[in-house]
């Protein structure tokens, strides 16, 4: 019959060893949630970008009946430029409609996050060219008819306006679902990267 000391040590040995099943266990749930988390916030930007694309269709196409040179020009843009915005959207959403973090492994969704990031990135880079060239096309509009007297020069001068106001806010839009994607991503990115409970940390490449 084992000793009372034998059972002592046993017991001594379950108390200090390692939680090695609940260390397994614990990322499963903590990785579903930052993939959760991705999933949700692009939906967030496909609907936030749909609803203020399809506030400009119809405001734009409304003002473009009840305007003239360079004013209906500037609504005309409008309408034309988030009728793509309206079609990125609604291809987003549905890419993303039965989607979900389950079964995701840790180097797609770091992957996933970090690509998300720097599309946002290259896309605040493209709407800066888009201010720049609405821009130029306004003051083209300008120099070719200082009075304003001709139809092509109005529509140049209203085209312009409508490009720097769009890409004014894809800048905005853009660069703070950057940020957002950065704060909130990159603190559980770096949870499930990070060192160990012995100081052991995970290293893989995110290309």
């Amino acid at each position: 019959m084992p000793s009372l000391r034998y059972w002592l040590l046993a017991a001594g040995s379950l108390l200090t060893a390692p939680p090695t099943s609940a260390q397994r266990a614990t990322p499963a749930p903590t990785l579903r949630a930052f993939s959760e988390q991705r999933i949700r916030h692009q939906r967030a930007v496909g609907y936030t970008l749909g609803s203020y694309a399809l506030a400009n269709v119809v405001a734009g196409a409304i003002g473009a009946s009840r305007t003239t040179a360079e004013t209906n020009a500037f609504h005309r843009m409008n309408a034309y430029w988030n009728l793509v915005n309206l079609g990125l959207s609604g291809a987003t959403l549905l890419a993303l409609r039965h989607k979900t973090g389950e079964g995701e492994s840790l180097a797609t969704a770091v992957r996933q996050h970090e690509t998300m990031k720097q599309v946002l990135l290259v896309n605040a880079g493209l709407d800066v060219a888009y201010v720049m060239g609405g821009l130029y096309l306004r003051e083209r509009g300008r120099a070719d008819a200082p009075g304003g007297a001709t139809d092509k020069a109005a529509q140049q001068r209203g085209y312009g306006r409508s490009i720097m106001l769009q890409g004014g806010f894809l800048f905005a839009f853009d660069l703070v679902n950057y940020l957002i994607f950065k704060r909130r991503g990159d603190r559980q990115e770096g949870l499930l990267l990070g060192a160990g409970p012995d100081g052991v940390g995970l290293v893989m490449p995110i290309r």
